[in-house]
């Protein structure tokens, strides 16, 4: 941002704030935030140092294109709140890869993917991993699209943190930092992500057969890196039908589940995979003797 345009911006948030001083007025959380509401987004605060909202706050029902309202917030909240969008009908979807709990970039390697980042808008998180904005296509609903692709790597369509918010990581603080130009100005998903990504069966759509939440790609994938958490009762469903459904003896299922479990970041407890696999099993029993899975 040029000096002329940063004094404008000051000027324009200066008209709310004349009561405060002059280190609020120059807050580079600030200024980001109208720079995002410039840009055509809705933007809302999250605690200091973190990716919550403030207590009593809506999070990102909040959001605001409005300078004065979001102008309010930050002085309720503070200059150096944590900001963040809606990405509700912006048609803009934020592919998330993580590199903590799993690492995403591996497992898009891995899938025969890369990204050339140096092309694209996007943000290093506080952990190392990214957040790449991409276009939703003409005519694709944000809602058809599929969140959870495979281990490590999620699409965004509802609200994302953005730089220049910081995060408390083992008692450090890390920063969101950007790169490649405005988010408005990102590039069009590409091909292969957008098919990826609408492995969901929609409303007109002529398919019978029930669309699976995880493909088989991404099933494997669980072999290798263990169950998600926050998806481990899903996965654990959905990898257990699968070798049922190709044979896998009973017996041989639940100890490659259980071996998967045992070897994952947050195991769920041993009972907890007995009633799971427990409900799969009867319900592949009752889809060979002619009923509805």
């Amino acid at each position: 941002m040029n000096e002329d345009t940063k004094k404008a911006l000051e000027t324009k948030f200066g008209d709310r704030v004349q009561e405060t001083n002059k280190d609020f007025i120059s807050s580079d959380f600030i200024i980001k935030s109208h720079e995002l509401i410039e840009q055509g987004f809705k933007v809302y605060l999250l605690a200091q140092g973190t990716n919550s909202p403030y207590k009593n706050s809506k999070g990102h029902l909040d959001a605001t294109n409005n300078v004065r309202e979001l102008t309010d917030m930050f002085l309720k909240y503070g200059a150096n709140s944590n900001i963040a969008i809606s990405l509700v009908d912006t048609g803009v979807a934020v592919l998330d890869i993580d590199r903590h709990a799993t690492n995403g970039f591996q497992s898009l390697m891995q899938s025969g993917h890369t990204l050339n980042l140096d092309n694209e808008v996007w943000e290093m998180t506080p952990r190392s991993g990214a957040h790449v904005f991409f276009k939703i296509p003409d005519g694709v609903k944000a809602d058809e699209l599929k969140h959870n692709l495979m281990a490590g790597v999620e699409l965004l369509t509802s609200h994302v943190t953005v730089a220049p918010s910081v995060k408390l990581v083992d008692g450090t603080e890390f920063e969101y930092r950007h790169f490649g130009g405005d988010i408005s100005e990102c590039s069009v998903m590409p091909d292969w992500l957008f098919k990826m990504a609408s492995n969901v069966a929609t409303k007109g759509n002529k398919q019978n057969k029930r669309v699976p939440k995880y493909s088989i790609q991404q099933r494997w994938q669980m072999i290798l890196d263990g169950f998600t958490e926050g998806e481990r009762n899903n996965q654990v469903v959905s990898l257990a039908g699968y070798l049922l459904k190709v044979d896998v003896k009973a017996n041989v299922a639940y100890e490659i589940i259980q071996k998967i479990n045992n070897e994952s970041s947050v195991p769920l407890p041993e009972s907890e995979i007995n009633t799971i696999f427990r409900s799969v099993y009867n319900t592949e029993k009752r889809r060979r003797l002619g009923g509805v899975l």
